[in-house]
């Protein structure tokens, strides 16, 4: 993970676009739907064509350039995306153009882009996400209660107060300024991917969770894996012998043999030693399916019960790994269980409520998120290491190595150079059971 000392420094004039710049007011969920006729036609630009750039937390790809169009993505302030030439067309509520995008979908220059890629918040917000590591930004968490500054717009070299955040709090971090607080000099701020401060000094590094799940064997799938601390592996012969502590979340091949001895169950390991049952939770591969898994559709099933995600390709499974979430309580689960669909994909959900994660303190920047049909979203939990355990949330929380190879296998791909992306055509299916 990149140190907190490595992000970029920048000045303030950066960052008046990415907390100004109009994106209509209040920001549409991924998929509203149009609710005029006005359809133009349009053809996507080549790949190789020039370029315009995101300055708003917020920039959509709409469907159409109309001004109600539906929203199939959105970008965030410093990214580059292949533009038409000319804008398609032009309108009251989007004087400057609408320009075609690469792969698909239309950019309104006056909600928060620029042709001119020199654009100060271009530079300032040059920190893009890193989509081939376990965390797309560095990310850090509040060492103690800590407040939270925007740009001060009457003073150039200040920030004034917006809030706070409690200690604990999580947030990705992409650059840094030295900048006057409130009632005092200056103080080396890190910048928020929203264009919001915190106190550098009040910032630790995030401990990334160790855990990384298992790939399948060709159709082979036997795994446990570890969800307590102090278990160990056994030799068993007329009484079970101890060999050696287990890591806490440690992976166990299993052979498919179990045992009963001094009153247990143990399981073998393809090393030949045993481990308890009691102590691990065990992942095989399932043997009936849901209507709809055939060879070369993905989809993901997930057991709330054990705390487990398994990836299958139709019927064969590709990769297993725990998950958290919260247990089942016996109480109506409100949709909770039952098949559902891959709606959109976030490589960070700007517009997720810092409590959605049901911890103590804030969790800004979830990473790597899948929003589903259900409601529920499957994200990379870098504040807690409780796979396979719990959480308060009926969310879905993975490693964030998983995470990201979660968020991989599922449709859609995502566009180069965009942050977000709904999915259509055939989805990913999310098999959520007890």
């Amino acid at each position: 993970m990149a140190r907190l000392g490595s992000v970029r420094r920048l000045g303030f004039g950066a960052l008046f676009c990415l907390l100004s710049c109009s994106t209509n007011g209040g920001e549409p969920p991924l998929g509203k739907l149009a609710d005029d006729a006005e359809l133009l036609s349009f053809e996507p630009p080549p790949e190789d064509g020039p370029k315009l750039g995101a300055i708003a937390n917020v920039t959509p790809v709409l469907e159409r350039p109309t001004r109600t169009a539906r929203e199939i993505g959105y970008l965030h302030a410093g990214a580059r995306v292949t533009r038409s030439a000319e804008p398609i067309t032009k309108s009251k509520d989007c004087p400057d153009g609408y320009y075609a995008v690469y792969p698909r979908g239309v950019v309104c220059l006056n909600q928060g882009a620029t042709l001119d890629l020199r654009h100060p918040t271009l530079a300032a917000m040059a920190i893009q996400p890193s989509l081939d590591e376990p965390l797309p930004y560095a990310y850090a968490r509040a060492t103690a209660d800590t407040p939270l500054f925007e740009r001060d717009p009457a003073q150039s070299d200040a920030v004034r107060a917006l809030g706070r955040l409690e200690k604990g709090a999580g947030m990705a971090v992409v650059g840094s300024w030295t900048a006057r607080v409130p009632d005092g000099g200056p103080e080396r701020l890190a910048l928020l991917p929203n264009g919001r401060f915190v106190r550098a000094a009040d910032l630790g590094a995030a401990r990334l969770p160790e855990l990384s799940g298992e790939a399948a064997d060709g159709d082979r799938l036997a795994v446990a894996f570890v969800v307590k601390r102090g278990v160990a592996t056994f030799r068993l012969g007329d009484e079970p012998e101890r060999v050696s502590l287990l890591d806490y979340h440690a992976k166990l091949p299993l052979s498919g043999r179990s045992r009963e001895a001094a009153g247990a169950t143990f399981l073998e390991t393809t090393n030949a030693l045993w481990g308890r049952k009691k102590d691990v939770t065990s992942v095989v591969a399932r043997k009936d399916f849901p209507e709809g898994a055939r060879k070369g559709r993905g989809w993901i099933d997930v057991s709330v019960g054990s705390g487990t995600l398994v990836l299958y390709d139709g019927t064969r499974p590709v990769f297993a790994t725990l998950v958290a979430t919260a247990r089942p309580d016996g109480k109506a689960e409100n949709g909770r269980f039952g098949t559902f669909e891959v709606l959109a994909k976030h490589v960070t959900h700007l517009r997720a409520d810092p409590e959605r994660a049901g911890e103590r303190f804030p969790v800004l920047d979830l990473p790597w998120v899948l929003e589903l049909s259900s409601g529920q979203l499957v994200y990379g939990a870098y504040f807690h290491d409780r796979f396979g355990v719990g959480q308060a949330s009926r969310d879905f929380a993975l490693s964030p190595a998983d995470a990201r190879r979660v968020f991989e296998f599922a449709r859609p791909e995502l566009p180069s150079g965009w942050h977000a992306v709904r999915a259509d055509g055939e989805r990913t299916l999310v098999v959520v059971r007890d």
